[in-house]
């Protein structure tokens, strides 16, 4: 049975925000939501002891907590006594609770950067108060599942996801199906970052540089490649041309190439530090070598979070009114650095040769 809340919202703010939270509140209740607002709430608060009394709203009896974030917030005792409770539900409690809400640049510590935020200077008491509408409205008493607003996190909430298919649910789809599979090879990525390989094919002194010109070859080939998982024409065929709809299976396809693509980088420089070589000097140039997929690999793992972060904010910001457009500007390159490690590598094998 789902928990009954005194309050759908509780608003945590600054005073000298107090105008824009204001606007906010006055539409929400308008639809006919309950909000936890202070002066709402004179009566009630008469007398009781406050360090105690709003913890309990933030921690059990709201719904959902809406913060407020501007550097006048982060500076006032009362809304770190705020903050601080909000912050223990949201660490106990697995869904969404805590839905915070920029009115400035200021970082609040505590509050984990991954966490989406939505833009009040962008979407004014209008947009935002929409959203927390539309948030409110998703939530069921019956406790079937119900899409939640953000990327999925697991199989059945992807299920729900394609199920009702709400507006650009194809960007949220590929983000999951980037990350899930991502996620499966954890462990090749972490055997790579400590630079692990099982031993493997002995190469001899005389067949390092083919061996190096062969594999720098592949290397540069992935890289140019790439482009065409992100193409204008597989964007169209995936998420639908203006006004279409996406096709799933056009949107999981090239999500597994993107990471087919991230796992052959692996792959390959793991590969190419399982060579067994006589010289010292032979396995410096190929661990050099191995280093041209650091660049790959970590862009092409850092973009699939951060694209995770921007498509947990679509649906909020289309239900506000924004204006979205999704554009996918990621490029693979060797770092000069790493070519010019190579470099020196490679040269001096070659003094040690002769």
């Amino acid at each position: 049975m789902e928990h009954a809340y005194d309050y759908d919202v509780a608003v945590t703010f600054a005073g000298e925000d107090r105008q824009f939270v204001q606007s906010v509140v006055q539409e929400v209740t308008q639809a006919g939501y309950k909000i936890f607002y202070d002066q709402d709430e004179q009566v009630a608060l008469w007398g009781e002891e406050l360090t105690e009394y709003f913890p309990a709203i933030y921690e059990q009896r709201s719904r959902y907590a809406v913060m407020f974030v501007s550097r006048h917030y982060a500076a006032k005792p009362w809304t770190r006594l705020e903050r601080r409770s909000v912050l223990v539900r949201a660490l106990e409690q697995s869904t969404p609770y805590l839905l915070p809400v920029r009115l400035d640049n200021t970082q609040l510590s505590g509050v984990r950067s991954t966490i989406s935020y939505l833009n009040g200077t962008t979407l004014g008491p209008s947009g935002i108060a929409r959203a927390i509408c539309e948030k409110l409205g998703r939530t069921q008493a019956d406790g079937e599942g119900r899409f939640n607003g953000y990327v999925p996190r697991n199989e059945h909430e992807a299920t729900i996801l394609v199920g009702e298919r709400p507006p650009c649910w194809e960007y949220l789809l590929f983000s999951y199906s980037i990350i899930h599979k991502i996620e499966e090879i954890h462990e090749k990525y972490l055997d790579h970052c400590m630079n692990f390989a099982h031993p493997g094919e002995f190469v001899d002194n005389n067949d390092i540089e083919p061996l190096a010109q062969r594999e720098i070859a592949f290397a540069y080939s992935a890289s140019r490649n790439f482009h065409t998982v992100l193409s204008d024409r597989m964007q169209e065929s995936a998420f639908g041309a203006p006004g279409e709809p996406g096709n799933v299976d056009q949107i999981i396809h090239p999500a597994k190439r993107y990471v087919s693509v991230y796992e052959s980088f692996i792959d390959w420089a793991t590969r190419i530090r399982g060579y067994a070589t006589i010289s010292d000097e032979a396995h410096a140039v190929l661990e050099a070598l191995s280093m041209y997929a650091q660049q790959p690999v970590e862009r092409l793992r850092s973009f699939a979070y951060e694209y995770r972060t921007l498509a947990d904010t679509i649906h909020a910001r289309l239900v506000a009114g924004e204006h979205i457009e999704v554009q996918f500007d990621l490029a693979l390159e060797i770092s000069p650095e790493a070519s010019e490690h190579f470099e020196r590598a490679l040269h001096k094998f070659q003094r040690s040769i002769k």
